[in-house]
Formats: C-alpha cells, structure tokens, sequence
C-alpha cells in the first residue's frame, strides 16, 4: 500500500489493547474526491465540518527534545559564515557511524579539546567523517558547526548543526588525516573539499519568452512552453517538483509537521532524507548525490512504498510506519547522545508490534532525552538485541503517555509494494521484504 493510497482511503481508529489511551490515526478521503485530497496536502484541519481530525493530540512541548538540555548548561557560540563549494579546508574531524545530513542537529561529548587541535585558534567547526561509508573508494563527511560548548576536566560537550557535505581530500604524502599530539592525546584532522548543491530550474520555463513571465501563472507559462519544446508536457512534468510537492504534503499531513524548511529546496531535500524511512542504500545514495532534483526524485519513488521497522539483527517486524510521530519539533528521526558520549540516532514511534519488545531496566529520569519522561532500555524479544528505549510520561498532563525511541543502529527499514485487500489498513509482516 503505498503512502498516497494511505492518505486517501477510508478513515479508521487503532486501540492499543495494552495502552490506557485512545489513538485515533488519520481520516482518510475517497480518491475521488479532489476537492478534499486538496485539503490532504494544506496539512491537519481543525475544522471538523471538513473531516480531518489530528491522529493524536500532543500536549507536550515539542521544542524541548531539540534543545537538547540534558547536556547541562552549554556557552553560546556564535553563527559561522558558509563555505564556498568547491573550497578545500583544513578542519578537525571525528568519525560517525551513521550518515548525517544537513540541518541535523547532532550532539557531541568528545574526550579531549577537539577543537583547538592547531595550538593556535578556535574554528569552532568540526568535520563528521562516515569511515564505514565509502563510496567509489571516496570518503565523505559533513561539516558541523558548533552552536553551544562546555569544555568539563577531560571532555568538551558540543551542541552541533551539520551545515555542508564535503569530500576528503588527500594531503601531499597521499594520507587523508593527520594527527597532532597534545596533552598526551592524538587530535586528527584533514583536508576537506565542500560539495556543491545544484539546484536546477524548470526545463519548461527556459522557452518562456518575456511576454509570458509578465503573465504570473506558472501552469499556463509551463503549458504554453510545451507547445514550443520539443518533447510533450508530460515527459517535463516527470522532472518537475510539483507532483513530488503534492505528496510530500500528505506525507507531512500525517506528521502533523508544521515547520519544515520548505522555502529552501536544498534544506527541504535533506529534511525529508532524515524523516523519510529509507534503507541504507537509499541514505547513501541520497547524500552522495549533488542534485536536489535528483533527490527530490528518489524521495517521490519511495513514498510509494510502505514500510516496517525490522530487527537488523534476526529480522522480526518491530514497528509500522503508521505509528511514526515527531516527538520533536525537528521531525520524527533526531540525534541524541547518551552519557557515554555516543549518538543513537532515534525514531519515535507510538508503540510496537504487540509481544516483540521487552524492557530490562528500571524507570530511570536521569540524563533523559525528552524532559518530563522516564526511560527504559528496550530489546528484541527474539533475540535480545538492544532496540531502542521505551519513554513513559511522568507527568498526567503529558500526551503521549508513553512511547518508543527506536535506534536507527539496532533496526533496519523493510520494504513493501502489495496492494493490500480494503480490510487491510497495514501490510503484514510476511509481506515484508527486507531491503539490504
């Protein structure tokens, strides 16, 4: 079933047999009717004579988890200028596990003056390598900007925004990193080069002559265009972002996101990369790619798809798109950094498969990601794989009540292109094919 058939269909209740509270998901329109799948795409209403009613009510402050306050009190550290394209630099760099894209919120504890690696000046910039991505023999990374510092005995805790992508570039003895020795500690940097963003514009709108600017309707200018180029309307429409806009709408709608970077093309493209559930192959090829169309494009063909959360370790169903939520004002998927100094890169997500997951420690509030709720640490029942955590709300006023932190480490997405039967609101896990 794929996310426009889900947008669009008839409308249903789910009830958490094991939960106290009452979810109630997304009213669904006929496909038929425009005139509503129109008001789909403008977001949740709260108007109830047009049929939307929100799939859960949050009463809790979403701007808290991304404030990240848990960190203790950090010094503010002013914006930095960005990077010309094409540029090469020299920075401090630490390696990530996992891809990060641009826009992301990425907090860090690292175990020595980072930052300060040349003995002489602060940049106040660090580099993210991801060593355990390659791609065609390159190594990548993103550029991060630190927003807020604390430097405590051994440790400097950061408040990060990745800014850039950029490439290694190898130094004059062929090597991609560097290290210099301070205070008995090895400080390693590189030589980066900052990769481009291309933004193309609409191939229509070149044949449009200065006549048909002045006339301000984008539809009527695309079609008078095609009457002139070479190829058919529809063949241009196939590269164009209007339709891929119309989707990622219902997409948001049912997020129920308000603020998303939508005036920014680029940023947009990576917003969508962050929230959007999307294999391992699928992320790499998202951020290797220097064409926000290209992007855009890969995003289009993947909202057709349904998808589950799987165990990456013995590969049982954990979790349904259709319980994804956003927790937090930056979307449903954010870094969070434990007291160890790792960062789990979470997915919230209302509940799990009934009898998949257990927890194995007690309630705790310390160091929680989400102020106002406790944690517990969650895993695979099957096979005992760490799967995330489970937050319950300490207090009454909060919604939700409780749900789950999945760690994009311990679970892999699951694909699915079935055409569901009508009693079907979800694809089965036996349907599920596990993209590698």
């Amino acid at each position: 079933m794929c996310f426009r058939q889900f947008y669009t269909s008839i409308k249903f209740k789910c009830w958490h047999q094991q939960d106290d509270e009452h979810v109630e998901l997304v009213n669904r329109v006929p496909l038929n009717d425009r005139r509503q799948e129109h008001d789909v795409f403008a977001g949740p209403s709260t108007n109830s004579q047009d049929g939307h009613r929100s799939r859960f009510k949050l009463t809790y402050n979403i701007q808290l988890p991304s404030e990240h306050t848990y960190l203790g009190k950090l010094e503010r550290v002013d914006s930095l200028e960005r990077l010309e394209p094409g540029s090469i630099h020299r920075i401090p760099i630490s390696g990530h596990h996992s891809i990060v894209y641009p826009g992301e919120t990425i907090p860090l504890i690292l175990t020595n003056s980072l930052m300060n690696f040349d003995g002489r000046s602060e940049s106040n910039r660090i580099g993210l390598v991801f060593w355990e991505h390659p791609y065609r023999q390159r190594i990548f990374g993103v550029v991060c900007q630190v927003r807020g510092k604390d430097i405590r005995e051994s440790i400097i805790v950061l408040k990060t925004v990745a800014q850039q992508r950029f490439e290694l570039v190898p130094q004059q003895d062929g090597s991609l990193t560097r290290s210099v020795r301070r205070e008995d500690r090895a400080h390693y940097y590189a030589q980066v080069k900052i990769l481009p963003e291309v933004l193309l514009p609409d191939p229509l709108m070149n044949f449009c002559t200065n006549n048909m600017v002045k006339i301000n309707n984008i539809n009527r200018n695309r079609l008078l265009a095609a009457q002139s180029s070479v190829w058919p309307k529809f063949v241009y429409d196939q590269y164009g972002s209007e339709k891929i806009l119309s989707k990622v709408g219902r997409f948001l709608a049912f997020l129920q996101i308000e603020s998303v970077p939508t005036a920014d093309p680029v940023m947009l493209s990576f917003w969508l990369a962050r929230n959007i559930p999307l294999s391992e192959s699928d992320r790499k090829e998202l951020f290797y790619s220097n064409s926000v169309l290209t992007r855009m494009l890969l995003i289009n063909n993947i909202l057709d798809y349904t998808c589950a959360f799987c165990c990456k370790k013995c590969d049982r169903q954990i979790a349904s798109y259709a319980d994804m939520f956003a927790m937090s004002k930056q979307g449903v998927s954010i870094s969070y950094c434990n007291s160890s100094g790792f960062v789990h890169e979470t997915l919230t997500v209302y509940r799990t498969v009934q009898k998949t997951t257990r927890t194995t420690s007690k309630p705790s509030t310390e160091f929680s990601w989400f102020p106002g709720y406790s944690w517990q640490i969650a895993i695979c029942n099957a096979c005992n794989n760490h799967i995330g955590w489970k937050f319950v709300a300490t207090k009454r006023s909060y919604k939700p009540k409780k749900f789950y932190g999945l760690s994009a480490k311990s679970i892999r997405v699951a694909t699915s292109n079935r055409k569901p039967a009508d009693n079907e609101s979800e694809p089965l896990a036996k349907d599920v094919s596990v993209v590698a």
